[in-house]
């Protein structure tokens, strides 16, 4: 982050501090109209803590960790950028050791100071390391590199799930086969007892030979955490979400993430449905002008039935997305 940035999300970041919860997405949807990067640092710098959203606000980030071409995170080196979020940069690098290609996910040094983001990220890899399936990344590691923490993950060829719909529906025989994979992907996290918590288009990515994976385990939480000792039972934890903080992608989060309380499977079964509907329609389930008016649909709403946008859609497919 330059400074120049800093002080651009630091001014959004007062101003939307200044307003009560529940006026500040309509104060985001003006502040960061046409920036959907300054919204989501902005929020996620709003669910942070006190502490981390102090320490942002006081001082600018530090030079970010310079990693180019060439550079080497471990044994691995990199090959390229591939691209960069708020949680982070992604680079294609190279696997000496295997010899393959990987990813590694870069979380830049000035976040990685902020306590509750870097827990955050390395929930992501604690989440996604303990799930091994087809339709979910794999992920190799999670180290640090000058402070930095990175995770290494297979390297997927393909398109977001985001990107395919962008150029509208998709055939119900594809829609169907992407939904029953995104099933199985969830139904095994969901075992482990993992919420994802932040579903949706763009975090499910399509290889080119129709494989399914479900990415970016960043906001997921361990709600049942199981430890077997050997000498005694099973004993679950459960941890929880600060109160009155709202996780998530306004128009896939469920009625209880809108209202800000805990979400459980059930908002990834949520967000599923939603993402069935897009799929099957090429809209969304719940859009509006405005992120208010999207959750206030969401609390109050049903969406436009699938059968008024696409009348050709199969009877048992309607069915099995409105048990979603």
């Amino acid at each position: 982050m330059t400074p120049e940035r800093w002080q651009q999300v630091r001014k959004v970041l007062q101003d939307a501090l200044e307003l009560a919860p529940e006026q500040r997405p309509a104060f985001l949807d003006k502040a960061c109209s046409t920036d959907d990067s300054l919204r989501r640092e902005v929020e996620s710098l709003i669910s942070s803590s006190e502490q981390a959203r102090s320490s942002f606000l006081q001082a600018p980030p530090l030079a970010p960790v310079a990693i180019t071409k060439g550079t080497k995170l471990g044994e691995y080196e990199i090959v390229s950028l591939l691209g960069a979020g708020g949680m982070g940069e992604v680079f294609r690098a190279r696997d000496p050791v295997l010899k393959r290609e990987v990813a590694i996910k870069v979380l830049p040094s000035f976040v990685s100071q902020d306590a509750d983001r870097l827990r955050r990220f390395e929930q992501e890899a604690q989440a996604a390391a303990a799930l091994n399936h087809p339709n979910i990344l794999s992920v190799h590691r999670f180290d640090t590199f000058e402070g930095a923490p990175y995770l290494v993950s297979e390297l997927l060829d393909g398109s977001t799930l985001g990107q395919l719909l962008a150029r509208g529906p998709l055939p119900v025989r594809k829609a169907m086969d992407y939904g029953v994979q995104i099933a199985h992907g969830l139904a095994a996290a969901h075992d482990k007892g993992i919420v994802h918590r932040d579903l949706k288009p763009d975090n499910i990515f399509v290889t080119k030979d129709g494989r399914v994976k479900i990415l970016d385990f960043g906001l997921a939480k361990l709600t049942e955490a199981k430890v077997a000792p050997a000498d005694g039972p099973t004993v679950s934890r459960q941890e929880g979400t600060q109160p009155g903080v709202v996780l998530g992608t306004v128009g896939y989060m469920a009625p209880e993430q809108v209202r800000g309380k805990t979400a459980d499977h059930r908002a990834d079964i949520f967000a599923f449905g939603a993402i069935l509907y897009e799929m099957l329609t090429g809209q969304r389930a719940f859009r509006k002008p405005t992120s208010t008016e999207t959750m206030n649909a969401i609390l109050n709403e049903d969406p436009t039935a699938i059968s008024q946008i696409m009348p050709g859609t199969p009877p048992g497919l309607q069915r099995l997305y409105r048990c979603a």
